[in-house]
């Protein structure tokens, strides 16, 4: 095939996953591994992680390790299609969740995506975490399916993530009402002890995450 109308072919993919194509996806186009190397080696194709490329001349796109991550849980389906909920594929969660959310300033050393079931990767960036979501714990961030606020925070608790990104994070997502500090305080409280604060009381908790951002503040001056 030649290379350009091989580009030609990978545009219904391209187009619609933020530049992105998959090694499956370009297979399925009609578009062999010989042609598909050829494109990378012609600066054409840009490989972003193994058997996921983007379009050397597509737009910018933010967080474009996340979604290639995302696609490669899935390889052969186009994005568009999948559902927020995806049996097969994953949503985007704990720190990676909110680094694509704007909150706070955790870093991650792996993707974090949450999988229905367990199951394994060998993609040393990427870390799996099998756990049902409900519809209500999952939004989309420019078309990729991430975890809510409220359910990254959560998810971050149970992390054990230390008290002041917590506080950031809380702080940060209330001041931009992407946060209902009454209806996370019930969900939380059986984090209470974990970041000592007596009882299983989510507001007492809240408090003292929010107390510690404080803390850090007045320290710095």
């Amino acid at each position: 095939m030649r290379m350009v109308q091989a580009i030609t072919s990978l545009g219904a993919y391209t187009a619609g996953q933020w530049g992105l194509v998959t090694a499956a996806q370009a297979k399925g186009a009609g578009v062999d591994s010989v042609t598909l190397l050829r494109l990378v080696d012609a600066g054409l194709l840009v490989r972003v992680r193994h058997g996921v490329y983007q379009l050397a001349v597509s737009e910018e796109s933010a967080h474009l390790a996340e979604k290639a991550a995302w696609l490669a849980l899935r390889p052969a389906v186009a994005g568009w299609v999948r559902p927020k909920l995806d049996p097969d594929g994953g949503v985007v969660s704990h720190r990676s969740a909110a680094l694509l959310q704007g909150l706070g300033d955790l870093v991650s050393e792996r993707i974090e995506i949450t999988v229905p079931r367990r199951r394994a990767t060998r993609d040393s960036e990427v870390k799996l975490r099998g756990r049902p979501l409900d519809e209500d714990e999952v939004t989309r961030v420019d078309g990729l399916p991430v975890t809510t606020v409220e359910r990254t925070v959560i998810d971050l608790l149970n992390d054990r993530v230390d008290a002041s990104h917590m506080g950031q994070i809380i702080h940060e997502a209330n001041r931009r009402d992407r946060l209902d500090l009454d209806v996370l305080a019930e969900k939380v409280g059986c984090f209470s002890r974990r970041y000592g604060v007596t009882g299983r009381d989510g507001h007492a908790l809240i408090e003292h995450l929010l107390s510690a951002v404080q803390d850090g503040r007045a320290r710095a001056r």
